[in-house]
């Protein structure tokens, strides 16, 4: 991973413009004197320094010993992190594990809503969609054929067999008009069949099964939009509290990850029996030019050091660092494109990690976010980027197909005016290439008045 990365900074970068090297060596010295020196030139203005106003750390990495003193207390901090991230870590689990019994919730709900909203509409989508309701009244509120009262369980008996047929075929429109008057218009249509020749007593127990299963679709219905919107409330609030969890996890992520060493057992300034360290620091240096180009300086600082644990102010114990300090400076220009995308280098593990947390409310995809949109969730659409090209996409093609009819009928284009576009085109290349030139020098020559004058208030030799 940090090979890819040191790649990809090569690459953006590009071959430095000039580049110096300082080595300092001072067993019984602190390091720290000499990044904030630098930190302090860079950032301020003349006489006392180049005006770097914009400074980003892009590396900040430490490794020590595992028998130091320092080793102990580092990992003493990160355990302390590492707990309260564990606890996180479960309270999203059980979360996310809730989340997807939700969405099968609401699935199960929009299957038996379609019922009822199928069951208003005519024709065989209709009368299926009813059938299907009546099936699930008799088996869930009646108990099937179990029960002898029931539907089915009547047919059984002498004189009913023909009811269960009744009940599924005849099919009463209660809308929200007539629901307060159910009863008058069951009978009404369940009377009908006297002229089919049912007796009596078969329509007075049809009708009272019809009233019963219209009263109780009536009412379920009204319970299932009410479970719904419930539900989908629930799981636009569900959503932001683990959302929440996830953001309140990123500042421990980024505390464990500043506290993790990076190790490398090949390193040959690391021994496990010596009580030792090193550090490596980057910066990276801007200074703001009117052109896309701008003046940078990158500085890196390699400390190998021996970590003396001391009681500072207010009884603190902390590690004061003295050893071999590395400066490495080099000039660039970069773009702030260039700058932007060398910092996001760094933060690719982050966001691999807070990925991963978020990646099982991914893998349910458009149906939860179908069912938040319901809720009232606001999400960043593509079709409105997309709304926003097609305008300048249909300009492009219009004005090319209105150069093609202009020169069909007659009307030529004004090459004088593409000329001159041309030459302003061309103008500009010119100007970039200048406002390069200028922060080439300005950054060149701002690097060598660092190195020099670090060295001589540092009492150095110069030549």
């Amino acid at each position: 991973m940090a090979e890819l990365i040191e790649d990809k900074k090569k690459k953006i970068l590009g071959k430095a413009l000039t580049e110096y090297r300082i080595e300092i060596d001072e067993p019984a010295a602190g390091v720290e004197k000499y990044y904030f020196w630098v930190l302090s030139f860079l950032q301020s203005g003349p006489p006392s320094g180049i005006s770097f106003t914009e400074v980003h750390k892009i590396t900040d990495l430490y490794t020590s010993s595992e028998t130091s003193s320092y080793f102990g207390m580092v990992e003493q901090r990160k355990g302390l992190q590492q707990d309260k991230v564990s606890q996180y870590l479960a309270t999203i689990g059980k979360m996310t594990k809730d989340l997807f019994q939700m969405i099968r919730e609401l699935r199960i709900i929009d299957e038996r809503y379609s019922y009822y909203k199928d069951s208003k509409k005519k024709g065989e989508e209709g009368e299926a969609a009813e059938i299907s309701l009546k099936s699930i009244w008799i088996d869930m509120v009646e108990g099937g054929s179990k029960n002898p009262t029931s539907v089915f369980g009547l047919a059984q008996q002498v004189g009913f067999v023909v009811l269960p047929d009744l009940f599924f075929t005849v099919k009463v429109d209660i809308n929200e008009e007539n629901k307060e008057d159910m009863g008058r218009v069951v009978h009404k249509e369940v009377e009908k069949l006297k002229e089919n020749g049912i007796n009596r007593k078969v329509r007075e127990v049809l009708e009272r099964k019809l009233y019963q299963y219209y009263l109780w679709r009536t009412k379920t219905e009204k319970e299932v939009l009410q479970r719904r919107k419930f539900m989908l409330k629930y799981l636009k609030q569900h959503y932001h509290v683990m959302r929440t969890y996830i953001h309140w996890l990123k500042p421990y992520f980024k505390n464990i990850s500043r506290l993790q060493m990076y190790q490398n057992s090949k390193n040959p300034n690391i021994v496990a029996g010596f009580d030792t360290s090193q550090i490596d620091l980057e910066l990276l240096a801007k200074r703001p030019a009117k052109g896309d180009y701008h003046p940078c300086i990158r500085a890196r600082f390699t400390y190998v050091a021996m970590p003396q644990m001391a009681y500072q102010q207010e009884y603190q114990r902390g590690a004061i660092h003295t050893g071999k300090s590395i400066i490495e400076i080099q000039s660039y220009t970069l773009t702030d494109k260039d700058i932007a995308n060398y910092e996001k280098l760094n933060e690719e593990e982050d966001l691999e990690i807070l990925g991963s947390l978020t990646g099982a409310m991914e893998a349910l995809g458009d149906e939860l976010k179908q069912y938040l949109k319901e809720a009232g969730e606001v999400f960043k659409e593509d079709k409105k980027e997309k709304d926003e090209e097609e305008p300048v996409k249909r300009s492009g093609i219009f004005k090319s197909i209105f150069y093609g009819f202009g020169e069909m009928f007659g009307i030529k284009r004004d090459r004088k005016k593409e000329s001159s576009e041309e030459e302003k085109n061309r103008l500009e290349s010119w100007r970039v290439q200048y406002k390069r030139e200028d922060a080439i020098r300005d950054a060149t020559g701002r690097c060598y008045i660092l190195y020099d004058v670090f060295k001589k208030a540092n009492r150095m030799p110069t030549w």
